[in-house]
């Protein structure tokens, strides 16, 4: 397994705790606080994470076919 595979597979699993803590957290933290750190950070956090995986995914796609290509 690649350096980009276990970086992505690690990155996959924070990005679950991360969304799993999340919604706990706003079950319990309900004040303007919390709606200012959703609007300015964690609606960011949704739209950047997933792309990033997304293109992880793609430059192991293009590493990989460029590997199989030099063999």
């Amino acid at each position: 397994m690649s350096a980009l595979n276990t970086t992505q597979e690690q990155l996959h699993a924070a990005w679950q705790a991360l969304q799993h803590q999340w919604r706990a957290s706003c079950a319990l933290w309900d004040d303007p606080v919390s709606r200012r750190f959703e609007r300015e950070f964690w609606q960011d956090f949704e739209r950047v994470v997933p792309a990033t995986m997304n293109e992880m995914q793609k430059l192991a796609q293009v590493i990989a076919q460029a590997r199989r290509n030099v063999k």
